[in-house]
C-alpha cells in the first residue's frame, strides 16, 4: 500500500511503498494546469528513489518509523527527510496556491491519500 509523505524542505509530496526489503519513493508529478501531459519542472531532488532496508546499496536508511523516513542519498551529504503527510500540510499548500492565484487542483487530489486528523493517531 502506498502512503503519502511530505518533504517540508522542498514542499513536495511523495508516495512511499514499503516491502519487507525495500522502500520505494516516488514524487507525485505536477502537471501544467492546461495540459495533463506537460510536466512542470519543480527541480525536486529525487523523482524516484529505491532504498534497501539493510543498507546494502548506494543509499543509507537512518530512520524508518511512524514519525518519518530519513535517508542519506549516496550515503553522504544532505539528508532527505520525509514525514507522513497530514491534511494540515495539504491545506497549507492550498492556501499558498490561493495567495498566488494559481490552481490548487493538484493538492485537492492529494487529500484522498490522507486520513482525517482524528483517525491518524489510531493508525500505527
Amino acid at each position: 500500500m502506498n502512503k503519502l509523505y511530505y518533504c517540508k524542505d522542498e514542499g513536495q509530496f511523495y508516495l512511499v511503498k514499503q516491502t519487507p526489503k525495500t522502500i520505494k519513493i516516488d514524487w507525485i508529478t505536477k502537471f501544467n494546469c492546461d495540459s495533463e501531459k506537460t510536466e512542470l519542472d519543480q527541480k525536486v531532488k529525487w523523482k524516484n528513489l529505491v532504498v534497501k532496508k539493510d543498507n546494502s546499496n548506494k543509499h543509507c536508511l537512518k530512520k524508518n518509523n511512524e514519525t518519518g523516513i530519513l535517508i542519506y542519498p549516496f550515503q553522504a551529504g544532505l539528508p532527505f527527510y520525509l514525514e507522513p503527510a497530514t491534511i494540515k500540510d495539504i491545506d497549507k499548500e492550498i492556501a499558498d496556491c490561493k495567495k498566488w492565484g494559481v490552481s490548487s487542483k493538484y493538492y485537492e487530489n492529494l487529500k484522498q491519500y490522507v486520513l482525517p486528523l482524528d483517525k491518524q493517531k489510531s493508525v500505527a
